[in-house]
């Protein structure tokens, strides 16, 4: 049970994520968005996909929101940390540790948001 929820909240995260790559990727296709704002809506899709993972886990905690926002945060972190250093062999620079500080951020105000909705219901 303990490990349900940080695998649904994942699974928000990876579905949103997927959601929102086939949006831009279709808007880049057609030219609607140039290289430059396709990158930036990439940030803004992953973004939007930790805050929906970290309300979710907020809503399913007890307390300490961002402690559990912090946790989804951190594993998404060492996911695409692993990932890009060995499937895709980039090397950590100093945009990557940004991004990854924005997907912490994010994830933690969603799962502090979730816990407070949660509370208010």
């Amino acid at each position: 049970m303990f490990i349900v929820k940080y695998l649904k909240s994942f699974m928000y995260i990876f579905i949103s994520i997927i959601i929102l790559g086939i949006i831009v990727g279709t808007l880049s296709y057609f030219n609607i968005l140039s290289t430059k704002l396709t990158n930036i809506f990439e940030v803004i899709s992953l973004v939007i996909s930790m805050f929906i993972g970290g309300i979710y886990i907020g809503k399913k905690s007890n307390k300490r929101g961002y402690l559990e926002g912090l946790k989804i945060g951190l594993g998404m972190i060492v996911f695409v940390f692993i990932f890009s250093y060995l499937a895709l062999n980039i090397a950590p620079h100093l945009t990557t540790l940004i991004l990854y500080a924005i997907i912490l951020i994010s994830s933690i105000l969603g799962s502090v948001i979730g816990i407070n909705k949660k509370s208010s219901q």
